[in-house]
């Protein structure tokens, strides 16, 4: 099967990650796999791993030089997806997060190849103009867990549920240096949140949570994306004397802190079924999670998987408490994990992903 992936960037995210994973999956199943990103490449440290990846399995992945606030430049970008897939016609188009929703979808209607469309929903729900539900009422989808699907738009249409999956993360041990780098403590406990700096990640309740550790020999770390709440979020880490943002890692790094770490944290209000979680569950680090659906289905009959009562920060403080004093190793607790770890790898979710596309062929047919 000829398929085409398309998605903003590849510059950080789970979603960017899973897709590199997908396509990779997919490629070594046999498939023709090409990614497409909308915006030009800026070569991160992120993206040029992603992108390395993705040339250690000989997938072709394509700019289509879009220049994020310059609207104009949008169209340039159609001009040149409509091209590359005239000449190389796929039999599957997988647009990945909202704004390829929208572009690809005009795109594909004014090519008649719109019947060759499969969106994947990577959050719960994903937030939707007017437009992109117009253009996307009764485009097949693919919702990343069964939260995903509940909270998201109800449409007309072929649909299912595919779990995001991965594979098991490869652990080094790049985290000395880079808690040398930034002068972590040493000999204090751990704990390391992961997200971009966005409303739905909710930094200002992890700074709450970490008021409560000042001066009781635990550090708090984050990595991730400068989105829309970065100035206030890094703000308001210098209210308190225990939270160190480390920037943008590459996944290779993030799983090295991970081993590293003591516990794993999310504050998320919203999350369809996040990577970076699974990621900590595989690698071992006891996770304390928000209450929303995503992290409950993720952490049935998990073990060292706590979810806080409700969204106060003295709910989490016990949890935290509690994952802190876990005397097990990391290899132990996978151990103990590795039966309900097993429905959440890259293999099962590459498979589902070609029986959908084989649905959506064969209704297109009918």
């Amino acid at each position: 099967m000829k398929i085409c992936h398309i998605v903003a960037n590849l510059y950080a995210g789970g979603a960017q990650t899973f897709l590199v994973m997908l396509a990779i999956e997919q490629k070594i199943a046999g498939h023709d796999v090409t990614i497409f990103t909308l915006d030009k490449f800026i070569n991160t440290p992120f993206e040029s791993y992603l992108k390395n990846e993705l040339s250690k399995h000989d997938i072709q992945y394509i700019s289509l030089n879009r220049k994020p606030g310059k609207n104009i430049s949008i169209f340039n970008s159609l001009l040149k997806l409509r091209k590359e897939l005239l000449a190389n016609l796929p039999d599957i188009i997988n647009s990945h997060l909202p704004i390829t929703h929208l572009t690809v979808a005009m795109c594909l209607k004014v090519m008649g190849l719109y019947n060759r469309l499969v969106l994947t929903i990577h959050s719960a729900p994903e937030i939707w103009n007017r437009q992109t539900l117009f253009f996307n009422k009764t485009t097949p989808s693919i919702y990343c867990s069964a939260a995903s699907k509940q909270k998201s738009l109800k449409r007309d249409g072929l649909h299912t549920v595919i779990d995001n999956g991965i594979k098991s993360p490869y652990v080094n041990k790049n985290a000395e240096k880079i808690l040398a780098d930034f002068d972590i403590p040493v000999g204090n406990k751990l704990v390391l949140m992961v997200g971009n700096f966005s409303k739905v990640k909710n930094y200002p309740l992890a700074v709450k949570i970490a008021s409560e550790y000042q001066n009781k020999h635990v550090s708090f770390l984050v990595c991730g994306l400068k989105l829309e709440t970065y100035e206030q979020d890094i703000a308001s880490f210098q209210t308190v004397n225990n939270i160190y943002y480390l920037g943008i890692k590459v996944p290779n790094d993030i799983y090295s802190l991970m081993g590293r770490c003591d516990c794993f944290l999310n504050t998320s209000t919203v999350e369809g079924l996040p990577i970076t979680v699974l990621e900590a569950l595989y690698i071992g680090i006891p996770c304390v999670l928000s209450p929303i659906q995503a992290h409950y289905q993720l952490t049935d009959n998990m073990p060292y998987s706590y979810i806080a009562d409700n969204f106060e920060y003295g709910s989490f403080v016990k949890k935290i408490d509690e994952a802190l004093s876990v005397d097990l190793t990391k290899d132990e607790i996978i151990e103990l994990r590795n039966e309900q770890l097993k429905k959440y790898g890259i293999e099962n979710s590459a498979k589902k992903y070609i029986s959908f596309y084989k649905d959506v062929i064969a209704s297109q047919k009918g």
